[in-house]
């Protein structure tokens, strides 16, 4: 798709206790993507984000790759979080568009702060 451009990605592999019971946060790699990032609509937020965190900056994503929301569980996974204009959003949801035609995933994205992610 013509109007996608590059962005990064910073994927953190699921972290783990050490011996004396304190968690060790996995290792975080930076991966770039090709995307189309977007605001979201008020409808969209509405759909997508819980009513406490509608005060949040939110963007959809366009892209062929797919990314990682957090899940919690045996293994867990951290949230992907985008790079985007000077600002960190981390991964909410992606949903894959496998048609054959124009295949694709959808994400959206809330915007975080440094400590958060």
């Amino acid at each position: 798709m013509g109007f996608r451009k590059k962005f990064t990605i910073q994927r953190t592999s699921g972290g783990e206790y050490d011996d004396n019971g304190v968690w060790q946060r996995g290792e975080t790699e930076e991966i770039e993507i090709m995307a189309s990032v977007q605001p979201v609509s008020l409808d969209e937020y509405n759909q997508v984000f819980p009513q406490g965190i509608r005060t949040v900056n939110a963007v959809k994503i366009y892209t062929d790759t797919r990314l990682y929301p957090e899940k919690q569980g045996t293994p867990a996974q951290n949230a992907d979080v985008l790079l985007y204009m000077d600002r960190r959003y981390k991964i909410i949801t992606c949903h894959a568009y496998q048609s054959g035609v124009i295949s694709h995933y959808k994400a959206y994205a809330q915007e975080v702060d440094t400590c958060d992610a």
